[in-house]
């Protein structure tokens, strides 16, 4: 096996290497939906009374609150910014267990969804956990108001909870997905998005944090990278992941990526394991730079006769994963576009939380 710690030196500043004419090879890989179990489920149960796009009327200052906190939003319109509202996953609870089900521990799930079918195939995965504990999901990003979490423990306290665990399918807790969330509950004095009513917790709630660096997302990488690879021992893996705007964030989730990437390193599968954050939403400066850097591992690992895997440490399949054909351009490698949540173990990173989350209350 072959030793590279010397070859890819953490980089700030690279050149393209476009002179090279070599073909891209991107493996793409679909999400798996066939290891999952539909027949749990009972869609006729499903509360979609909360479901909601828009549902609120924006004014000139929820505007201004919007331009001050989401950096994208910073130049545009408000018909712009409404075109960009209009255009995520709507917001909304599942109530999941049967309503037959009475138990003294409340789960909520709270994920970003995807829209159909993509949401639900996440409930349907989900079945073994709502046969064991009233379920609910909380799907979206609350940009807006977190009426559908209060649906949620409402639910939840009807069937009986005493008490409930929120596990985030998320990776970062500076996100600002998770921190609209975190406020919603009370663990967050400012909304990262609008402001809104804060839930009214009738039972006592513990919000978990995202197991960002769990082993089981570990496994998931190692199974992803295992699927697109040919020969493991002359391989370099990159783990590349989403990333937070602000440069404070991202320092944190790479010591986050580093964790796996050290781990999988560990495993002596392949012959080296990095780890980088596209950074999508900065500015494109930022971002540039961020796929510079990769170019520049790619490049220089296909000089030295070695086979590039790059798995995405990414919740969706969907996401952008379209993008990385055009960042890599003209570069060797294979390219697992699977999202974590479309791998089996995905359901037992969630179900480690609960019981993670259940023992902390």
């Amino acid at each position: 096996m072959r030793t590279l710690s010397s070859l890819f030196a953490p980089t700030l500043a690279v050149v393209f290497c476009g002179g090279l004419a070599l073909s891209g090879v991107a493996v793409a890989q679909e999400m798996e939906h066939s290891q999952m179990d539909h027949s749990q489920m009972d869609h006729s149960q499903m509360d979609h009374s909360q479901m909601d796009h828009s549902g609120h009327e924006m004014s000139q200052e929820d505007y201004r609150i919007l331009r001050e906190k989401v950096m994208q939003y910073k130049t545009m319109t408000d018909e712009q910014i409404m075109g960009s509202m209009m255009m995520m996953p709507p917001t909304y609870e599942r109530y999941i267990s049967d309503k037959s089900l009475k138990g003294d521990l409340g789960v909520i799930v709270l994920a970003h969804g995807a829209g159909e079918p993509g949401d639900t195939f996440f409930t349907n995965a989900l079945g073994g956990l709502a046969s064991a504990y009233p379920t609910s999901i909380g799907f979206g990003m609350a940009m807006m108001n977190g009426d559908h979490l209060q649906s949620a423990v409402d639910n939840l306290a009807e069937a009986g909870a005493k008490r409930i665990v929120v596990v985030p399918a998320a990776l970062s807790a500076s996100g600002s997905v998770y921190e609209q969330w975190a406020y919603y509950f009370g663990e967050r004095e400012e909304a990262s998005y609008l402001p809104a009513p804060r839930v009214n917790q009738t039972v006592p709630v513990t919000l978990g944090v995202p197991q960002s660096s769990h082993e089981i997302i570990t496994d998931i990488l190692v199974d992803h990278a295992m699927e697109v690879v040919e020969d493991p021992e002359n391989a370099l893996v990159i783990v590349l992941g989403h990333g937070p705007e602000k440069y404070e964030d991202n320092v944190l989730e790479l010591a986050v990526l580093d964790t796996h990437a050290d781990r999988i390193k560990a495993k002596g599968i392949f012959a080296d394991v990095r780890a980088y954050n596209l950074q999508d939403d900065a500015p494109d400066r930022i971002r540039t730079n961020n796929v510079n850097v990769m170019r520049s591992w790619i490049d220089n690992a296909d000089a030295y006769g070695l086979e590039v895997v790059v798995v995405g440490y990414l919740l969706s399949t969907r996401g952008i994963q379209a993008n990385i054909a055009t960042d890599f351009e003209g570069l060797t490698y294979a390219f697992n576009e699977k999202g974590l949540s479309s791998n089996p173990k995905f359901i037992k990173w969630i179900e480690a939380g609960v019981q993670e989350f259940a023992g902390n209350m």
